[in-house]
């Protein structure tokens, strides 16, 4: 909302950028927006109507139905079709696959077209003025097409991890900043997030390392801290309020819980710690399984139900912090004789997910699970991370051989030596929002169902962590000034998962004429202009579409948008992304 007068309003959240629009509609209206209809308009006139006159923006309303004629692209230009599409996977959300396929009407001239943008040095997350439609027409430039007739995965949703080093940072926080951070993330105005992840024990986010039973030899985990005393203190009161928030919204969270280390007694090197090989102790090994099964049941009783699980935190990394090496046939070997049938019986409803490492390793722990003879029942799908680089052809090729697995990218964040030389604190780096940006397009487009950042939030040293393991984070509390930095991640983040809801369905979407990296193996999070132009798109639950497209380059990109048979002339500015929304029609 433009108007100064707004900015002074409790409910606003100034640190966001005014032209923070709300994407649901007029049924998706938020009570804080309701609230500040006294300051707009003439009173008795509809909300719309009310917060145009305050805003200067209209408001979108829902229209009927949406479209289904593809239009197939023809030229000499280079082409790229982003991901590899196969028959819709019949299947509930949440497990493996996808709904059955709804027809779409054909989408032609005429129809509106909604923008928000961010751009460098031109505002965040901005509403810019609606288009609409025109029938198709020559273009000489970059083309971006969306076959609505082929579909693929559906989206779980984004988020980001609840670790101990974010609820500490909180509770350090004055009540205005925690409502600026909760309303941030998780509001409609805000990022709209419906995906959490939560470590099992400690992690290196954590203050120091921790267990649930440090008793050694505890086979029958009699001591196990069913209270959860330690989360109690800060991980899981914040938790609880995410909860909340997301609830005011009709949703619930989907929270990914993750077991970096067992306790030091059930490790053969006898510390939390770094990792030996093999890491569990054979005597452990039911133990460990069963200590899982019980955390989750802690979890719960606590009203923090879990909705899915990972096997092991990077079981290739022997870091200095909590860890636990797990080869590719070890984990699956876990998995089917011990943690599936133990989670199974006690959570039939938790899906569980292998690997959760880098993105090359990720063909090998799918084989090794899938093919595994008892591993195979319990394995919903993959886990990965990004700090090997892009590696967007691993997903692509566990999406293509194993089409019913959930794939999921469940860590990315920029660690302390990505930094600019000389840093001692986080600070905002542009190129950070452009990283996350074409990291979750790379991994949408090769079959990706959701996507999850690293801590939600840290301080300004980019802690704590108990090993110095110093990251970036999208949101940064300075907790002496007691001030709430939002980073450029959080505004990227923010063009998909304000508008690619939970339940949308990736269509094709193919860029022609434009440039497309093929060279070397990069450093992760890296975009530059020799990406070219980048774009995924996605049909909606509403039946409204939604196309995202990325410029990391120094230059603007002219471009047409072809929708079915209908298409619009675009521009995105340089090192700048922009959603558009078509509402069904």
């Amino acid at each position: 909302l433009r108007l100064s007068i707004l900015s002074q309003h409790p409910l606003v959240n100034t640190m966001v950028d005014s032209d923070f629009m709300d994407a649901r509609g007029e049924d998706g209206m938020a009570e804080d927006h309701q609230q500040l209809l006294p300051l707009c308009g003439t009173e008795g006139a509809s909300w719309p109507s009310r917060l145009s006159q305050c805003a200067g923006v209209r408001w979108p309303v829902a229209a009927a139905a949406l479209l289904a004629c593809s239009v197939l692209t023809a030229g000499v230009a280079i082409v790229h079709v982003h991901g590899p599409l196969r028959p819709l996977r019949k299947a509930a959300i949440g497990s493996r696959g996808v709904p059955d396929q709804q027809k779409l009407d054909a989408v032609g001239g005429g129809a509106s077209v909604k923008i928000w943008q961010t751009a460098r040095e031109q505002g965040h997350l901005e509403r810019l003025t609606d288009t609409n439609l025109a029938a198709d027409f020559d273009f000489s430039g970059p083309t971006v097409t969306v076959d609505v007739g082929a579909r693929d995965q559906q989206i779980v949703g984004f988020g980001g991890a609840f670790t101990e080093s974010s609820a500490v940072t909180f509770q350090k926080m004055n009540p205005t900043l925690q409502e600026q951070f909760l309303s941030g993330y998780f509001d409609e105005a805000g990022l709209g997030f419906t995906v959490g992840r939560v470590h099992i024990n400690s992690c290196d986010f954590s203050v120091a390392s921790y267990s649930f039973d440090d008793h050694a030899g505890d086979v029958e985990l009699q001591y196990f801290d069913s209270e959860a005393s330690h989360d109690s203190q800060a991980l899981i009161p914040l938790i609880q309020r995410a909860q909340q928030r997301i609830s005011q919204r009709s949703q619930s969270m989907r929270l990914l819980a993750t077991p970096w280390s067992p306790p030091s007694w059930m490790k053969g090197n006898a510390k939390m710690d770094t990792s030996s090989r093999p890491c569990i102790r054979p005597e452990y090994r039911d133990t460990w399984a069963r200590y899982l099964a019980k955390w989750v049941s802690t979890y719960k009783a606590k009203g923090v139900p879990i909705w899915a699980m990972t096997v092991q935190n990077e079981p290739q990394g022997n870091s200095s912090w909590e860890a636990c090496l797990m080869a590719p046939p070890e984990e699956a070997d876990f998995l089917g004789e011990h943690l599936g049938p133990v989670m199974k019986s006690a959570h039939p409803e938790v899906s569980i997910f292998v690997h959760d490492d880098q993105k090359n390793m990720m063909p090998d722990y799918a084989r090794a699970a899938f093919s595994h003879p008892t591993a195979n029942k319990y394995t919903d799908g993959v886990a990965f991370h990004w700090y090997t680089g892009d590696w967007f052809d691993k997903v692509a090729e566990v999406h293509r051989q194993y089409p019913g697995a959930m794939l999921l990218a469940s860590e990315a964040t920029y660690e302390k030596r990505m930094w600019k030389p000389g840093a001692v604190q986080a600070y905002p780096e542009w190129r950070f929002g452009e990283g996350y940006a074409h990291d979750i397009i790379g991994d949408l487009n090769a079959g990706a169902m959701g996507w999850i950042d690293w801590n939600l939030l840290l301080d300004m040293s980019g802690g704590p962590n108990h090993v110095g393991n110093m990251c970036d984070a999208a949101a940064v509390a300075d907790l002496q000034e007691q001030v709430l930095h939002w980073h450029p991640q959080y505004y990227y983040m923010g063009h998909f998962s304000k508008f690619i809801l939970p339940g949308s369905t990736r269509l094709q979407t193919s860029v022609e004429g434009s440039t497309a990296y093929a060279g070397t193996l990069r450093g992760y999070g890296t975009c530059t202009g020799q990406d070219g132009l980048q774009a995924t798109s996605f049909v909606r639950p509403d039946r409204q579409i939604v196309t995202v497209v990325l410029n990391c380059g120094d230059g603007p990109i002219e471009f047409k948008l072809r929708v079915g048979s209908g298409a619009l002339r675009a521009s995105v500015p340089a090192h700048g992304i922009q959603t558009y929304l078509l509402p069904a029609s």
